[in-house]
């Protein structure tokens, strides 16, 4: 009577620790596949009565993920420290404070266990819901930022202020966004500028660029998603790359343009899909000083590969982009 008891109970918890660790979408849960384990081998062993204790442990811990959502800090966390250089691993440091954010290696570009979670993005942020919808938004993205305008972030640093606008050579117009600091922003924004004491304004020039980023997502999620082939993933990857390293000349410029660019970012308080304002703020100081980042390790102007499709000879796009 008891094993039967136990059975059932073992089962129903183990089905509502998978049911939870499915849907968080995060490493953390799956860390109690073991005591899951150890119910179902008490319980085929005959030993009923101590298969309540590991249940009951698994109980405790699938009802933190759910109700008190603990997360990990941001950390920067790398799978293969040793892999070699590689234009996949180049462009995903790049993109890596989102990562950071959420304590998941950076050097991952498909992540299975961030599908859900890219779902969630690809339709609350972008409107994609397939493979179609996704190269789509991307090659729209891309677009867009080699044809729009450069664009300069003014910070005031004394008014805690930072506004955007036209160059001054393109005449210096406002764009009508901006943002009011907080002082530890403010702060931030003075150490990676490089701006001295008594420096009241500085100007961080085509930080536009930050935003090749969420093309970079676009292809980690696509991956993830197995919606887009190895091939395609690192042509993606290579052409979003290529631009980049020739907009900005280190890993220190982008850092100052993310910086910037992400505090006027309109879906910056998105919440769930990108960790939390917070997290992925804290992710961009962590792998600005931090001397395990991927901004202070890798080469900025490494040579990025030719993309060789499946017969083995470089494709025609491939050519035109490696040309351009």
């Amino acid at each position: 009577m008891l094993t039967a008891v136990a059975g059932i109970f073992g089962a129903l918890v183990i089905g509502a620790w998978v049911v939870v660790a499915w849907g968080s979408g995060r490493r953390q849960p799956w860390l109690l596949a073991p005591l899951a384990l150890l119910v179902v081998l008490l319980v085929v062993m005959d030993m009923p009565g101590w298969s309540f204790l590991p249940a009951v442990a698994l109980v405790a811990g699938t009802f933190t993920e759910l109700v008190l959502g603990v997360r990990e800090s941001p950390a920067v966390r790398t799978k293969d420290p040793d892999a070699p250089l590689s234009t996949e691993r180049w462009a995903a440091a790049v993109a890596a404070p989102f990562r950071v954010a959420l304590a998941e290696p950076w050097d991952v570009v498909a992540q299975r266990t961030l599908r859900r979670r890219y779902r969630r993005m690809l339709e609350h942020q972008w409107q994609v819901t397939d493979r179609e919808s996704l190269v789509a938004a991307f090659e729209a993205h891309v677009e867009e930022l080699r044809t729009g305008s450069t664009l300069d972030l003014v910070v005031d640093l004394g008014a805690g202020v930072a506004r955007s606008r036209l160059p001054r050579e393109e005449g210096g117009m406002d764009t009508g966004e901006q943002v009011r600091l907080t002082p530890e922003q403010v702060e931030r924004l003075r150490e990676v500028t490089g701006a001295v004491e008594g420096d009241e304004t500085v100007i961080i020039g085509a930080y536009q660029w930050w935003r090749s980023v969420h093309a970079i997502r676009l292809v980690c999620a696509g991956a993830s998603l197995d919606w887009l082939s190895p091939v395609e993933t690192q042509t993606m990857l290579r052409r979003v790359a290529s631009d980049l390293q020739r907009r900005y000349a280190s890993w220190q410029q982008l850092s100052t343009a993310f910086h910037a660019g992400y505090l006027l970012w309109p879906n910056r308080a998105a919440g769930d899909e990108d960790g939390g304002t917070d997290r992925v703020w804290t992710a961009l100081g962590l792998l600005t000083e931090d001397p395990r980042s991927p901004w202070n390790l890798l080469p900025w102007d490494m040579p990025l590969e030719r993309v060789l499709p499946e017969g083995g000879t470089p494709g025609g796009q491939e050519q035109q982009e490696s040309r351009s």
